[in-house]
């Protein structure tokens, strides 16, 4: 682009996009959401290309395509307009986008119905005149920024309906007014207009489920290991054919819930009881879901009808027959080798660092090239076809590790995770990163299936901003969230640094985290929770205790003999399951062998996540242990 290029500059911005997103209570939600977003941002380049001879820049020409594409386009749409027409161009973007969400919401209520607040949608036209790209571009943004400072407030008269329950800023929909096509369990839900568009969003007339549910991600592995070992293990069809017929008998079978086939699961084996496994399986392998007080509650419509059902002695055997048949394959399944189901997932958000920066040429790629913008438009435009590339690397890397995907854009993703493979698909994202781009960095929760998705999806995105505030950045922040409510987080950056002692790896303390995963490192190898008090027992003896200590309140040890004395605390809380290898005296010796090379191994793990001049970070040692608890 010359500096005298006889177009208009606008930047279209959809605001308010994550936290309508996050406001989900299912994972069907979030993904409806994503679509949503992705759907309107596909419109208006479409309409900018078709109706008012745009050159996009983002998204560029050539990057969009199929539906995994549309999931990755940006909440920002930015184009060269014909000079002049900048403004018009915008103006009728804005209306289309705006006429296009009305019919949906007309669509789900069959009226037309007002959603103050969504879609929030912003323009910004810069001429360019004897403006270069450069100059146009940082005009763009001030007054976009400008813009969004100025709130168009539009408040609905008062009103007697309740508050959304998933968007508390909103009036939900009076139960008169709920949508029809709602199916039945629904329509008590107090949601918003925008909330039933989103929840309603591509389902059939059924309600039919198109996402995995929490406790199908969470239950992967153990689902795919169930089917691997199918045809190889004698007892494992008989039991989930006995899980199917409690899960298949009335009242039970009457769960209105329905799940899609969640990905990453084996085609093998064929038939009835496998098809169901892959699908509506995913709750009943747990066998804590088979409790008779629960499930009666569940099966119901009110407290005094699941009293009566809950002493049903047919109720009660069904129950009990299932709970029998998800302990016993979870027996078997031990004793090939195969850990428990773990109950807990993980959210994954991962963002690219100092994008705006990076944009205007003040910020530097992984490869230390700074944008010359003085080349024009066409520096963006390649920015925007490595992002499309760099969003395709990570989705395939989040599915390799069972993950999948709620959006992904290439300079941001956010997805759902197994527990045994949530820091893997962090590394591999990371991975996927194009060099010329800068660093990003990661907010991993983990949470039990039955949770709030909402909280744990807060909470990544709390983790992410945590960890963005480290210095440089190139963070990953970690935490867990367990259904009793109990929680803890640690922010690690991603980059090695030197530590005391001999160890001469240079690796990052997310390397030193990834050994507390037992898929990982040492697979038959446990610890203790009662290693984090016996280690803060110690602590001011190896840290020299809290910061407002003075320098001789508490003897505090050489490095040498703390480090010696933090592994004796490990060794200590350590222990091995059973091998295959017996009880005979060199399988004993191998043992403790092996319990030698893990102790030491998590001493200097535990050291190299602690801050300088520490041995102990007490979150990062929680992490740790759950992680090797529960990451399985």
């Amino acid at each position: 682009m010359s500096d005298h290029d006889p177009r208009d500059l606008i930047v279209i911005a959809l605001s308010g996009v994550q936290r309508y997103i996050t406001e989900s209570q299912t994972t069907a939600d979030l993904r409806a959401a994503s679509q949503i977003v992705a759907h309107l941002a596909s419109e208006a380049v479409d309409h900018l290309k078709k109706d008012h001879g745009a050159e996009m820049v983002f998204p560029s020409t050539g990057v969009q395509g199929g539906e995994e594409a549309k999931d990755g386009i940006p909440n920002r749409v930015v184009a060269l307009i014909p000079a002049g027409q900048g403004a018009i161009a915008a103006k009728a973007t804005k209306e289309l986008l705006e006429n296009t969400w009305g019919e949906w919401v007309e669509e789900v209520f069959c009226e037309e119905l007002e959603t103050p607040g969504w879609p929030v949608i912003q323009w910004v036209s810069v001429p360019l005149g004897s403006r270069t790209y450069a100059q146009a571009w940082e005009l763009a943004q001030r007054s976009l920024a400008e813009r969004k400072n100025i709130r168009d407030f539009s408040q609905p008269g008062h009103v007697s309906e309740e508050l959304c329950m998933l968007s508390p800023r909103w009036r939900a929909v009076n139960k008169e007014n709920v949508p029809s096509r709602a199916p039945e369990h629904w329509k008590g839900e107090q949601l918003a207009v925008a909330n039933w568009v989103k929840r309603l969003w591509g389902r059939d007339a059924d309600g039919d489920q198109r996402f995995p549910s929490t406790n199908a991600i969470a239950s992967l592995p153990y689902r795919r290991a169930v089917l691997t070992l199918w045809e190889n293990v004698p007892g494992v069809p008989e039991l989930v054919q006995r899980l199917h017929d409690a899960a298949m008998t009335e009242p039970l079978a009457s769960d209105p819930i329905k799940e899609t086939r969640t990905p990453g699961l084996p085609e093998q084996p064929s038939g009835k009881v496998p098809r169901w496994l892959r699908r509506r399986g995913s709750r009943w392998i747990y066998p804590e879901t088979w409790h008779v007080d629960a499930l009666a509650r569940e099966c119901t419509d009110s407290l005094d009808e699941a009293d009566v059902l809950k002493t049903d002695p047919s109720f009660i055997r069904t129950v009990r027959s299932g709970e029998r048949a998800a302990r016993e394959l979870m027996e078997l399944m031990v004793a090939e080798g195969v850990a428990p189901p773990s109950p807990h997932l993980a959210v994954l958000a991962h963002d690219v660092d100092s994008m705006g920066k990076y944009l205007s040429g003040e910020g530097e790629g992984q490869d230390r090239t700074r944008l010359d913008l003085s080349r024009g438009h066409e520096e963006h435009s390649k920015v925007s076809a490595r992002l499309a590339r760099t969003a395709t690397l990570q989705r395939a890397a989040v599915e390799d590790a069972g993950g999948v995907v709620i959006y992904a854009g290439g300079d941001d993703l956010l997805a759902l995770v197994p527990a045994e493979s949530a820091l893997e698909a962090a590394r591999a994202c990371r991975e996927a990163g194009d060099p010329g781009l800068p660093h990003a960095s990661d907010g991993l929760l983990f949470f039990h299936h039955g949770s709030s998705l909402q909280r744990a999806l807060n909470s990544a995105h709390e983790l992410l901003e945590e960890a963005k505030e480290i210095d440089g950045k190139n963070g990953l922040g970690v935490g867990y969230i367990r259904s009793s409510g109990s929680n803890a987080k640690c922010v690690l950056p991603w980059v090695g640094r030197e530590t005391q002692g001999p160890s001469s790896v240079q690796s990052s303390p997310v390397d030193s985290l990834e050994l507390f995963v037992p898929s990982a490192s040492h697979p038959r190898a446990r610890l203790s929770p009662r290693l984090l008090s016996d280690l803060l027992a110690q602590r001011n003896h190896l840290d020299g205790g809290p910061e407002s200590a003075t320098q001789d309140q508490y003897e505090v040890l050489r490095y040498d003999v703390a480090r010696r004395v933090m592994k004796k605390l490990v060794l200590r809380h350590t222990s091995l399951t059973p091998g295959s290898g017996g009880t005979n005296e060199h399988s004993a010796q191998n043992d403790k062998a092996e319990k030698e090379a893990f102790a030491e191994q998590v001493t200097e793990s535990l050291i190299h996540m602690a801050p300088k001049q520490k041995l102990i970070d007490e979150n990062a040692v929680r992490v740790a242990l759950f992680l090797r608890q529960e990451a399985r």
